[in-house]
């Protein structure tokens, strides 16, 4: 702002100084009067002032409908066997089917990995049974329910939701190398194993960091003990996914490599 005395902030700067006072403006109107051009700064301050507090106001009442949005209070229960009809189909935002509504006011959440979709499990006017955790807003009296067992008493389709994976010791065991893998920068980071007297191949990971010893000794062919751990997947696995282990240590080449960590792939 041009024409305003030394001791007085630009009045660009105050309107960005949202943390200043009433009573600070108050003070610089005060010490306007009188000054060259006193009117003009005063009326700029006090517009200032008065966009501040609009700004201030309209924070406010954002911060208070968000409280009103997440904070309503919630209860939370177990609930088993409850039935139901299917009033519409719920989507996520990649428009796939992540839900259903029962009735005006019941949502039905599951898990992402359904196999076949979540949409596979039902239809608009199916009955269904479910069981699992609600929560209910108290305000609205609106339910999401997370579930943990689901039939479909129309299509017979069920679901369970699977127990968390658990890793499973392999090995040690020998066979041979029958394929290398390799990442996007073209870092070994791992290979394809047909154990001895099997014709199924298994992946062994190692991470893309394999050390300068392993390296020369992972060729297709070469036999190799294998030592490590598997996740068997709960759900559904796609048509053509190997059994994976996460390798810890390989005895390739009369040599014990020990694998400590994996990189990225």
């Amino acid at each position: 702002m041009h024409g305003i005395v030394s001791g007085i902030p630009r009045a660009d700067t105050l309107k960005g100084t949202l943390f200043a006072t009433i009573h600070d403006y108050q003070r610089l109107i005060f010490m306007a009067i009188g000054r060259p051009n006193g009117e003009y700064i005063i009326m700029k301050l006090r517009t200032i002032l008065s966009t501040a507090a609009l700004l201030a106001c309209g924070s406010m009442m954002n911060a208070l409908a968000e409280d009103n949005e997440s904070g309503n209070a919630t209860t939370t229960a177990t609930v088993t066997n409850v039935t139901g009809t299917i009033t519409q189909l719920n989507y996520d935002e990649s428009g796939t089917v992540g839900g259903f509504l029962l009735g005006t006011s019941t949502l039905l959440s599951f898990p992402s990995n359904v196999c076949g979709g979540i949409g596979s499990l039902g239809a608009v006017g199916n009955s269904v049974t479910y069981s699992g955790t609600v929560r209910t807003n108290s305000t609205t009296s609106f339910q999401s329910v997370n579930i943990t067992g689901f039939t479909n008493n129309t299509t017979k389709a069920t679901y369970t939701k699977p127990a968390a994976p658990t890793p499973t010791a392999y090995g040690p065991t020998a066979g041979s190398v029958t394929q290398l893998n390799y990442t996007g920068s073209g870092a070994i980071d791992g290979f394809l194993f047909t154990p001895s007297g099997s014709t199924k191949a298994v992946f062994v990971d190692t991470g893309s960091g394999a050390s300068a010893t392993l390296k020369p000794l992972l060729t297709v062919g070469a036999t190799v003990s294998v030592t490590g751990t598997t996740i068997m997947e709960a759900t559904c696995m796609p048509t053509g996914a190997l059994t994976v282990v996460r390798a810890s240590s390989l005895l390739i080449g009369g040599q014990t490599i020990v694998i400590s960590g994996h990189g990225d792939h």
